[in-house]
């Protein structure tokens, strides 16, 4: 029988010592929204500041969000007494937002932009289809072919009209969590099976990053190789401070690497396990700066979710000439107005049915302290 008294204590100590995380994943969210302004203001990436390194901003930010996702999944795995509560979690902090997310976004924003008519659009069966598409993660992206936010700058230019171009990494995301919540089934976050389970991260890591240097088909698969390092480097991370407190001395080592990094043209392959340690020793850092206000919002899912579409529809009303940085200036501020609204309506609110049914055990072997979360 689970204690009640361990299982709050547990869950307070591991939240706050880890309080700055909240906003790192704001952070590492708005910095994807900053890159793709770049793309969407000019029509090509080639203006994002981090380019010349080979990958543009938003990716950098999306192997921070995917360490700090496996690090925070892993964690709920670990407290999660059965496969369905731990199913039951994931679903709840991902689906209610995505769904209603690309219903606003289909059915509130791109009619304004259809060239056909709103009542056209709403009563489309393809635009239904691209909705259930994309709610059922068999869509990668958001796109209509009558919706043009702005005016094509060349032929066959399907930017203008695509309404969410983040959608591919969420379906990734999901992936990842059968990953971890496998890996918890199978008993290997017992802590009697830890260089086992160090053993087959390391492998894992290393073999992803050797095949994400050629080319991959099908394509889903190049892309969950292209970021199981950064989560499963969260993965590994999680584990560690089991044992390890994070130093400051080895955080900063690990960042003088990226330096060599962008010298010798692999900054993208080495990021995930430069950055990881780094990250989670900022996490358990007192920073008053960070977490001034703090009360348990976390709006990055919603920056992630609307950042895109609002930021074409800036596009679209500001018209042509700016910059990625004008145009962040403009998009980002309303997006954050909108993440917030969408944490306080729906995201927040589902979470409150976060606990789960009795089912299928989780880690044979786990204790009831283990278990619990």
């Amino acid at each position: 029988m689970t204690s009640p008294s361990f299982e709050n204590t547990e869950r307070y100590e591991s939240r706050v010592y880890y309080r700055n995380f909240d906003a790192i994943r704001l952070l590492a969210a708005s910095s994807v929204i900053f890159s793709y302004a770049f793309l969407i203001a000019t029509g090509a990436d080639t203006t994002d500041p981090l380019k010349s390194t080979g990958y543009t901003t938003a990716v950098y930010g999306i192997f921070i969000l995917f360490i700090l996702s496996g690090f925070w999944v892993t964690e709920s795995a670990r407290r999660s007494a059965t496969l369905g509560d731990f199913i039951r979690k994931r679903f709840l902090r991902i689906m209610p937002a995505l769904v209603v997310s690309t219903l606003v976004i289909t059915y509130g924003i791109c009619p304004l932009f259809d060239q056909s008519g709103w009542w056209e659009f709403v009563k489309s069966p393809s635009v239904l289809s691209e909705v259930l598409q994309v709610i059922t993660l068999h869509s990668k992206d958001l796109h209509f072919a009558n919706v043009a936010f702005y005016l094509s700058s060349y032929a066959n230019d399907m930017l203008p009209g695509t309404a969410s171009s983040v959608l591919w990494t969420i379906r990734l995301g999901v992936m990842g969590y059968l990953f971890i919540g496998l890996m918890a089934l199978a008993g290997l976050f017992n802590p009697r099976r830890w260089f086992a389970l160090l053993l087959v991260l390391l492998l894992a890591v290393g073999g992803a990053s050797l095949i994400w240097i050629y080319a991959i088909s099908p394509p889903w698969l190049g892309e969950l190789l292209f970021i199981l390092p950064a989560l499963v480097c969260g993965i590994f991370m999680n584990l560690l401070v089991r044992y390890h407190k994070p130093r400051i001395w080895l955080a900063l080592l690990l960042l003088m690497g990226i330096v060599p990094a962008v010298q010798y043209g692999v900054l993208a392959q080495a990021f995930p396990f430069l950055v990881a340690y780094p990250l989670i020793w900022l996490g358990s850092l007192r920073l008053p700066l960070l977490t001034r206000g703090y009360t348990g919002t976390d709006i990055s899912y919603g920056v992630y979710l609307y950042g895109w579409p609002l930021t074409q529809v800036m596009r679209g009303f500001m018209g042509p000439g700016l910059s990625g940085y004008e145009l962040t200036l403009y998009a980002l501020p309303l997006t954050l107005l909108v993440a917030w609204l969408s944490w306080r309506l729906v995201e927040k609110p589902a979470l409150r049915f976060k606990n789960g049914f009795p089912a299928l055990r989780l880690g044979a072997g786990y204790t009831a302290e283990q278990a619990s979360g």
